[in-house]
């Protein structure tokens, strides 16, 4: 008697389909990890682009008491409101100062994403 060694037609297909179903969910999951990469890019580009705003808001005020304008995908609305005790009702009271508020927004994909942001400034 003749002993045979090596694997059956079987075996090797059944380890084939093994390895080809890992191989495609490896596949499916590089490919959400770039989807997520994309999209905190895009947060990320969303944020630089608010603080830059709010910032320049804070040192120069906003003429006109709104600003608007794109940069890049992004789309966005600076405000700004004076807080006086003529602006406030009868009754409430008021710090003098003025608010700050950002509406900006993009596309990613088929999703409109926004992200808001709002501060108040204290006058002297």
């Amino acid at each position: 008697m003749r002993s045979e060694r090596g694997f059956t037609l079987l075996e090797v297909l059944i380890a084939m389909a093994i390895i080809a179903t890992a191989l495609v969910a490896l596949l499916s999951l590089q490919s959400r990890a770039i989807q997520m990469v994309d999209s905190a890019e895009m947060l990320q580009g969303a944020r630089l682009l608010s603080e830059r705003l709010m910032s320049e808001g804070e040192l120069e005020g906003v003429p006109g008491g709104e600003r608007q304008g794109d940069d890049g995908p992004y789309r966005w609305v600076l405000t700004e409101i004076r807080m006086t005790k003529a602006s406030m009702p009868a009754g409430v009271p008021t710090l003098p100062g003025r608010q700050l508020s950002l509406e900006m927004s993009w596309k990613e994909g088929q999703r409109d994403e926004k992200l808001n942001l709002a501060e108040y400034l204290y006058e002297r």
